[in-house]
């Protein structure tokens, strides 16, 4: 059985969004979180560009402006938040 090229691109969007979040910032907090908020950006992407309210170019069935911007746009709300319960310490 050979996986979907679609999951497959998902799945490299999402780790290469993920490791570059861990280079820029990387004292971030946990690998899973970053990875969470990376696959969830991914799927919000991919709802909102699948609901019609984005007219993004695709490749092949994922909607990578689409993606990316939701991934930074979760990734930047996680940013805010660790950084907010790091405040207190």
């Amino acid at each position: 059985m050979r996986p979907s090229p679609g999951l497959v691109l998902a799945l490299l969007l999402v780790l290469v969004a993920t490791q570059l979040v861990r280079l820029v910032l990387p004292r971030r907090g946990p690998y899973v979180w970053t990875l969470i908020l990376s696959a969830a950006g991914l799927v919000a992407g991919e709802v909102i560009a699948a609901s019609g309210h984005l007219n993004a170019p695709s490749l092949g069935v994922l909607h990578p402006f689409a993606d990316v911007v939701l991934i930074a746009v979760l990734q930047a709300a996680g940013a805010i938040v660790a950084g907010r319960g790091n405040a207190g310490l």
